[in-house]
């Protein structure tokens, strides 16, 4: 896949996401609620971003994408 094309499925993969916040937006009346929204939003954008451009996230930081030289898993 062209670079280009990776940066629009990015884009469109958070559209929905995005529409979603700005007609919710005025609804939000705290500011702690309206920040976690957007942390939240933010954390959505980028695990995609990351999805998209190198493959899936493993389910724990720790754990190996695959087994070294070594043989060892």
């Amino acid at each position: 896949m062209k670079s280009e094309e990776k940066v629009d499925a990015i884009l469109e993969s958070m559209r929905e996401e995005v529409q979603q916040f700005l007609e919710e937006e005025s609804q939000i009346t705290s500011s702690t609620e309206y920040e976690e929204r957007v942390i939240e939003l933010s954390r959505k954008f980028a695990r995609g971003l990351i999805s998209k451009s190198q493959g899936q996230l493993p389910k724990s930081r720790n754990s190996k994408k695959s087994t070294d030289e070594s043989g060892s898993s």
